[in-house]
């Protein structure tokens, strides 16, 4: 049973098989679907001879990351999986009943969504510790938001599964830099000093949530495959923050006024009017 304060007070909630295969299915086609499409760039444009259709998806895109190092340049994708049914995915009733003693009954499914191909044997698929207001903002810090990270298929220590410091979220909002080299943000304070890190080890059809204030990480894969995953973000409706423009428009995805929920139809119109839509859609980085 989720508990709210277990959410409030850990920083993280763990929902052991809260989704079905069925329900991340299509997400996952479009994550294949994605891979294919940037190979099929990646060849017309003389970097690649050969599509590696071959290999499953467990290698697939690392093989062409061997071979097209640029590849890996660009750590998330975001429009490269925005489908009917993600957006299914995003308003699944089981996600948001157990987000809903948190943020309320208004929930908005954040556009700042992230797929993650964790390739293995790569640095620039760790990610350092960091507060998710790190990268929202210092102005989100007294806001309630949340991150779903789900992963597509089993995550262990080897394979760079989440970190997380328990409690780390009662700390309050704690300032990072740039890492320049890496290209990611740093925390100006070792995060430890607040707690001891956690392996969470899970399976696909699991669920991880944790607030923007709570500490976690990932460390590199060193297993023989990729690791993808998925962040979902979550907030209550009408929240507001400097930098929210910057991501995708979300939708409402639960409101006790069902004429405020926001089919498929309506997101992607919204979508497709942001500026955002344009540059990705130019570097062909658009599922739908």
């Amino acid at each position: 049973m989720f508990n709210s304060n277990e959410l409030q007070e850990q920083g993280y909630v763990l929902a052991r098989g809260l989704l079905e295969g069925a329900d991340l299915q299509p997400t996952f086609d479009a994550i294949e679907a994605a891979v294919d499409r940037q190979i099929q760039q990646f060849i017309a444009a003389g970097k690649l001879d050969r599509d590696f259709s071959e290999e499953p998806i467990a290698t697939r895109w690392q093989s062409a990351v061997a071979a097209v190092r640029e590849a890996q340049d660009r750590r998330s994708w975001d429009l490269d999986v925005v489908t009917p049914g993600l957006h299914q995915l995003m308003s699944h009733p089981r996600v948001l009943d157990r987000l809903e003693p948190f943020l309320g009954s208004e929930i908005e499914a954040s556009g700042g969504i992230a797929v993650r191909p964790k390739v293995p044997q790569d640095q620039r698929t760790t990610v350092l510790w960091h507060q998710d207001s790190n990268y929202f903002g210092p102005d989100t810090a007294e806001m309630k938001m949340v991150t779903v990270w789900l992963p597509f298929v089993s995550t262990t220590v080897e394979n760079g599964c989440m970190q997380v410091i328990p409690g780390s979220n009662g700390t309050g909002y704690h300032p990072a830099e740039m890492d320049e080299e890496l290209r990611l943000l740093r925390p100006l304070k070792d995060p430890t000093r607040l707690g001891d890190p956690l392996s969470v080890e899970m399976e696909a059809g699991d669920a991880l949530m944790f607030t923007n204030l709570t500490y976690h990480r990932s460390l590199m894969n060193t297993s023989a495959t990729t690791r993808w995953s998925i962040d979902l973000r979550y907030l209550a409706v009408g929240t507001e923050f400097d930098r929210k423009t910057d991501f995708m428009p979300g939708f409402v995805a639960r409101s006790a006024d069902a004429t405020q929920v926001q089919d498929w139809d309506s997101w992607w119109r919204s979508i497709t009017a942001h500026p955002y839509y344009a540059r990705m859609a130019g570097l062909g980085r658009v599922a739908a």
